[in-house]
């Protein structure tokens, strides 16, 4: 895991996003313990979206309730389906 800017963070290795992100010790905002429900786990992918599972119709209608935009994904449902791929993500509170 390599940090390229003060605020983006490339991920790899198993796993959802967020746990990925807790594993490498940032903190991950949730209100659903990782459900899918509130949707402050949201990041946004700056690189390597082809690598990650496409969102379940949970995942979409949180997103959607939420305007969220379309390289936006919840970090508690998706994964990388590629655990050798590189997936550049950021946060609006990092």
């Amino acid at each position: 895991m390599a940090r390229t800017r003060r605020a983006d963070l490339v991920l790899g290795g198993r796993g959802s996003l967020m746990e990925r992100c807790l594993a490498g010790g940032l903190p991950v905002a949730s209100a659903c313990s990782g459900q899918g429900a509130c949707a402050r786990c949201l990041v946004t992918v700056l690189e390597g979206a082809a690598h990650l599972t496409p969102p379940r119709p949970h995942e979409s209608r949180t997103l959607e309730r939420n305007a969220a935009g379309p390289d936006q994904r919840l970090s508690c449902q998706c994964r990388a389906v590629d655990s050798s791929a590189a997936i550049l993500i950021t946060t609006g509170y990092w």
